[in-house]
């Protein structure tokens, strides 16, 4: 009777293979789950730092607010509305654009 060398190394690793596969199994949702988490923690805090400290170009609030842009750079050049410039870029803070737009409501007519 000989042996096949192969069919022992077979037989050999089959318990080891159900055993990775189990690990596997149980960890696999685990680290899944984690993972998802971290990236999900991670996102909420770049968003909400981007959205506190972010800068718009002068095309973003002209879109953001229904406005034109040339009706932006007459906000800015009138100095109703605060901008930097940087380089050539004119950049607005989206809470300066948020302030600008609710400064000066209109109020509702009585019948």
């Amino acid at each position: 009777m000989s042996l096949n060398p192969s069919m022992g190394l077979r037989r050999m690793n089959e318990p080891n293979n159900s055993l990775a596969e189990a690990l596997a199994a149980i960890i696999k949702p685990i680290v899944k789950e984690a993972v998802q988490e971290a990236l999900n923690l991670s996102s909420r805090a770049t968003q909400s730092a981007a959205a506190a400290t972010s800068f718009l170009t002068i095309k973003q609030p002209a879109e953001t607010s229904g406005l034109g842009a040339s009706t932006i750079r007459l906000a800015i050049r009138k100095r109703q509305l605060r901008a930097q410039k940087v380089g050539r870029r004119v950049l607005v803070k989206r809470a300066d654009l948020e302030s600008f737009l609710e400064a000066n409501p209109i109020d509702a007519l009585n019948d």
